[in-house]
């Protein structure tokens, strides 16, 4: 390849990729930023009801779905005191 013909490449590029850029982003990517930024500014307000009580519920579910692991982990290490036969940390 000679200096010549990067040229004409880099020309072309020029000539036909700017223009293809543009209007790439004028109309497929402006749309999608208008939707994210109109996304963005509705949930600055405050909160629906609805969406309020869908997160105190979530909430809830996340608390119970905890208690009721912790209570796993304490049968299980209960289980596995019973089968070594070693006593309680508090029966000493």
């Amino acid at each position: 390849m000679d200096g010549e013909t990067v040229v004409e490449i880099l020309l072309a590029l020029l000539i036909f990729g700017v223009p293809t850029a543009a209007l790439t982003i004028r109309f497929v990517l402006r749309p999608m930023l208008r939707e994210v930024v109109d996304a963005v500014r509705a949930t600055k307000g405050q909160m629906s009801p609805e969406l309020e009580r869908r997160l105190g519920d979530m909430e809830e579910g996340q608390q119970r779905l905890a208690q009721k692991l912790d209570r796993l982990l304490e049968g299980e290490r209960f289980r596995e005191q019973l089968e070594s036969g070693q006593p309680e940390q508090g029966d000493k």
